[in-house]
């Protein structure tokens, strides 16, 4: 198992790389009254709620790479995360509820990594689950759809990152982006539109069978003017 960065200090000395910075944050009696802080902070990936349903696996893929490149080095790791927060609304459930980074969140987890920089926006934690459901949907902090984009009840939200479904349209929408075929943008769920756009436009049976070959499709289709009101449109190639 790769070393998690709680532990860092212990792992580094026994690696010979510097000890991680992380340790004393973790370990401190007012680690947790940390939680409440709005800078970012070293929080437990256990204690991270999907406020989605799926991912694309392929781009987890890619942060895994990017992510296991740093896991022999504490000090590369906590700098790599440091500079990627995961953003979080504290829940009635005590857990932070992760409204971005969910593919770098999972990445780390299949990566055995067991912490993250969090920057908690928001606590609703005196909220009932119900109102911080109700809440969470009025401003349009989760995206309750399942991986084939039906939406469903926010109560059916994964309780754990190790929950999250592949949503392979998710992933075209991905590759579509990485490849320059929209910019990425700040809008709610950007990705999940496109993704919903391409789903309604490309049989998933040939995104199974040939993604190469879809993902040229798609491509076509987000410079196209049915895209235009997407966030991220970049109008025709």
């Amino acid at each position: 198992m790769l070393p998690s960065i709680s532990q860092a200090h212990s792992a580094s000395a026994a690696a010979g790389v510097a000890p991680s910075l992380l340790a004393a944050a973790s370990a401190s009696p007012r680690g947790r009254a940390r939680k409440h802080s709005a800078q970012p902070f070293p929080a437990p990936l256990a204690e991270f709620r999907p406020t989605q349903m799926a991912v694309g696996m392929r781009a987890v893929a890619a942060k895994r790479v990017k992510v296991e490149r740093r896991t022999e080095s504490a000090r590369k790791l906590r700098k790599y995360l440091e500079k990627r927060p995961v953003p979080a609304i504290l829940g009635p459930d005590g857990g932070y509820h992760i409204i971005d980074h969910h593919h770098l969140s999972l990445a780390l987890w299949q990566s055995d990594v067991d912490e993250a920089f969090v920057t908690v926006i928001g606590d609703l934690s005196h909220l009932s689950k119900q109102g911080f459901l109700q809440k969470m949907s009025a401003d349009r902090l989760l995206h309750a759809y399942d991986a084939d984009g039906r939406r469903v009840c926010p109560t059916r939200l994964p309780a754990s990152l190790g929950e999250l479904k592949c949503d392979s349209y998710r992933d075209l929408a991905w590759s579509v982006r990485e490849a320059g075929g929209f910019a990425k943008s700040a809008a709610p769920f950007a990705e999940f539109r496109w993704a919903t756009f391409f789903r309604e436009r490309i049989a998933a049976a040939a995104v199974r069978r040939d993604f190469e070959r879809a993902h040229d499709s798609a491509m076509r289709l987000s410079r196209s003017w049915d895209a235009r009101r997407l966030p991220g449109y970049l109008g025709p190639a």
